[in-house]
């Protein structure tokens, strides 16, 4: 069975990629990148909305009490 995705080669190149991308930033410059990346991302996503959906569950058991 000959292997048609490398998941090693694909992260070295997404590294590759980062680092062509902040080299030059200074280190506040890449933690707003790096914020900004993650909360674009679906993880990031869909732990807000359960975030969200947490508190609002709170604050309905908090008020009935």
């Amino acid at each position: 069975m000959e292997k048609t995705f490398d998941c090693l080669k694909m992260k070295e190149e997404i590294q590759a990629k980062i680092y062509e991308e902040i080299k030059d930033m200074s280190s506040p410059e890449r933690l707003a990148y790096f914020s900004k990346k993650s909360q674009n991302s679906v993880l990031w996503q869909r732990l807000s909305k359960r975030d969200k959906a947490q508190k609002q569950r709170a604050k309905r058991i908090h008020a009935s009490t």
